[in-house]
């Protein structure tokens, strides 16, 4: 779906358009992304209004992406409804990392005080570069337009495995004989932290799931078959 996708984007002049704004939306949530985290850890960096601003800006692009994607369909007619209802839900899951983004700087000035990881700390620094590492490779599908349907594919295919990785800190978090060197309210403050970063994995994948799903199934797994019957 990208490559057919992009290519008729860049055959089109409003679509060409939205295009780019896509393009540009994800490498401003990247760039929040990792302001947002340096003012989490080190209460430093961007301003949390600076950030505010710059995802009103996202929205901003959401808002002009769907009346480009309106007005083509208006003088083209059916023919590329599929395509661009595609581009109306994909910048939906991107304005959502915006907003999770946003997230993380509020907990970081909303909860002042140095961020504390305890023991999971690497773990948790682990899991930000893989998401950092997620998100980079997104862009590039829409950037280049290279090895479109392989990136796709492994972004989702991983997608349970890194869901694992949050599920294996949040469940050391909650057991009750936990020992990971946190208050109460550390603890806590680090569990909505991991919470959104599991959001803005799960739009990588509900972004990356496009390529790889027909439209009904965008953000959802692969449809399996097991003896001819498919399954959920």
């Amino acid at each position: 779906m990208f490559k057919s996708l992009i290519n008729l984007m860049r055959s089109k002049n409003l679509l060409a358009q939205a295009n780019e704004q896509i393009i540009e939306m994800l490498k401003e949530d990247l760039s929040l992304f990792r302001d947002s985290v340096t003012l989490l850890w080190t209460e430093s960096g961007v301003s949390l209004e600076e950030i505010r601003e710059r995802d009103r800006q996202i929205n901003r692009f959401v808002r002009d992406v769907r009346k480009k994607v309106l007005t083509h369909l208006a003088f083209n007619g059916v023919r590329e409804m599929e395509s661009a209802f595609v581009i109306l839900y994909l910048v939906v899951y991107i304005e959502r990392i915006g907003d999770h983004t946003k997230d993380i700087s509020r907990l970081a000035t909303d909860y002042p005080g140095r961020f504390n990881s305890g023991k999971l700390e690497k773990d948790v620094s682990k899991f930000e570069r893989l998401l950092f590492e997620r998100l980079e490779r997104l862009i590039d599908i829409f950037e280049t337009g290279d090895d479109i349907r392989e990136t796709a594919s492994e972004l989702t295919r991983t997608h349970p495995d890194v869901d694992k990785v949050y599920l294996k800190m949040i469940n050391r978090l909650l057991t009750q004989d936990n020992d990971e060197g946190l208050s109460c309210s550390e603890g806590a403050k680090l569990a909505l932290y991991l919470r959104y970063l599991r959001r803005i994995e799960g739009h990588i994948f509900n972004i990356a799931s496009a390529e790889v799903n027909p439209f009904h199934r965008i953000g959802f797994g692969k449809k399996k078959k097991d003896k001819g019957k498919a399954q959920e």
